[in-house]
């Protein structure tokens, strides 16, 4: 099914795939039939795919019915490559050769199949969850574990009821440990999800003041006790990693029987933080405390705020055996995910691409490293969306820090209007307004010059990253 993004299912740049399961297998696990095509119950499948665009040879595509049918893609997901496509009817003008397996539901057949497969590859898991932090903590955790062991980690943002089957049919015999990013929308969600994830660890990243997709719950609350739910899914054996420097998160220890670690720079962090140095768009430095030891660590994404997620990640890491050392060393080289704080350079511009989505403190936290370069900082800055009635006040301090951290603004939506004038009032000469990423582009076209540091960043639905990858080509600067 095409698919631009939504509830934590945007499509990678591939498909889940090298996992080895039977046809055989598949049809005892979904209850489905072959409709279409010859069978043959020992034909094997890579992997699974929602998204027709990029489904890839030996993948099994679900046609699902979310904001558009699968049904209508499924010829387009068979060109691609897919072997074989789940569906709920007979989908006709396909190829003869086309393996069509009919199901009552396909979205129950993807979670009945992720089931069997965890069943059968019963590895330790590390859940992550979180009001943001989320996709940069299970990068660095994957990261960090990836020093000793084979790690299954969720693509892209797969941390919904969609996604997190899908990363386990990418499951191999060779891998030895998941980490999956767990979502929160409606309460046991998460409970839902742990039955199939089966954490062993458990991260819970931040609850801030400002949460995104605030409209969608009814308090902050009601987030916290979301995502308390990871937590509370853990073994008695299982550990608690907490952000010892979030009140909320901090809170939400007596709600586990799992052993409680709590990670940050509070003084009373098991595992701590200290001389945090960092060096704007170049990355940071820390020394990190465990257990008696101490590690300088090296992270070459830019922002302070990624120290968290690091701690976290070490935290996992050494508890599932890797020496802080070798986990320290291999979050050195971890990349940044996809349009998260990744920094694109050109002979013109440097692009501080963080368009992949919006919060308040997000925000905040990427205008900090804007804030610290030395060249003429441009911020462009869409609407935070979902924030219900947080919306007016956490534009108008996005606007209020904008005019300290950039010399030019543009405010990229309606309700970044409301970013340029707070911007105005506290002083900024430059800030202007315009209505989408077309006329960003054009804007920013006339107004750029070489060497600038441009900053990108907005809610998912402003499609901010055209705009990021259109600065970070050669051309975009005059």
């Amino acid at each position: 099914m095409r698919r631009t993004g939504g509830r934590g299912t945007e499509a990678p740049n591939r498909t889940i795939r090298q996992s080895v399961f039977t046809l055989e297998e598949m049809l005892r696990a979904t209850g489905g039939r072959v409709i279409h095509g010859v069978p043959n119950l020992s034909d094997r499948f890579t992997g699974g795919a929602f998204d027709s665009r990029i489904a890839e040879p030996g993948s099994v595509f679900f046609a699902l019915r979310d904001r558009r049918d699968g049904h209508g893609f499924v010829a387009d997901a068979l060109a691609h490559g897919a072997r074989a496509a789940v569906v709920e009817r007979p989908v006709h003008d396909l190829p003869d050769s086309a393996l069509l397996i009919e199901v009552a539901d396909a979205q129950h057949a993807l979670r009945r199949l992720a089931e069997a497969l965890r069943d059968a590859h019963p590895i330790p898991a590390v859940g992550i969850t979180g009001n943001v932090g989320k996709t940069t903590t299970k990068e660095a955790t994957a990261a960090a574990l990836g020093a000793r062991y084979r790690v299954l980690r969720s693509a892209a943002s797969f941390n919904n009821e969609i996604g997190v089957p899908m990363t386990f049919l990418g499951i191999e015999p060779s891998h030895e440990v998941a980490v999956i990013e767990i979502g929160f929308y409606v309460p046991g969600e998460i409970a839902d999800l742990c039955a199939l994830v089966r954490p062993r660890i458990g991260i819970i990243t931040a609850i801030p003041e400002r949460p995104v997709h605030f409209s969608r719950t009814p308090s902050i609350e009601a987030i916290a006790a979301g995502k308390a739910e990871l937590i509370e899914a853990l073994p008695d054996d299982g550990i608690a990693l907490l952000n010892a420097d979030d009140p909320r998160v901090r809170a939400l220890a007596p709600r586990t029987r799992a052993r409680v670690v709590l990670y940050g720079e509070s003084a009373d962090a098991a595992l701590r933080a200290t001389d945090v140095r960092a060096s704007g768009i170049e990355g940071v430095r820390f020394v990190a405390h465990a257990d008696g030891e101490r590690e300088e660590v090296r992270l070459p994404i830019p922002g302070r705020h990624l120290v968290p997620a690091a701690l976290a990640a070490l935290g996992a890491a050494t508890e599932l055996g890797v020496p802080l050392d070798e986990a320290a060393t291999a979050l050195a080289t971890m990349d940044a995910p996809a349009h998260r704080m990744n920094v694109r350079r050109t002979p013109q511009l440097v692009v501080i691409d963080d368009s992949y989505n919006a919060s308040p403190a997000a925000v905040a936290a990427a205008l900090a490293v804007l804030g610290s370069v030395d060249t003429r900082r441009v911020a462009v800055l869409g609407d935070m969306l979902e924030l219900g009635t947080l919306s007016a006040d956490a534009h108008e301090a996005v606007g209020r820090e904008a005019a300290r951290s950039a010399d030019v603004l543009i405010g990229v939506g309606d309700l970044a209007r409301t970013i340029v004038s707070a911007a105005r009032a506290a002083g900024m000469k430059e800030a202007h307004t315009v209505a989408g990423s077309p006329e960003a582009l054009v804007l920013l076209r006339r107004l750029l010059r070489r060497g600038d540091t441009v900053l990108v960043k907005g809610s998912r639905a402003l499609e901010l990253d055209r705009l990021a990858d259109a600065l970070a080509r050669p051309a975009a600067a005059v």
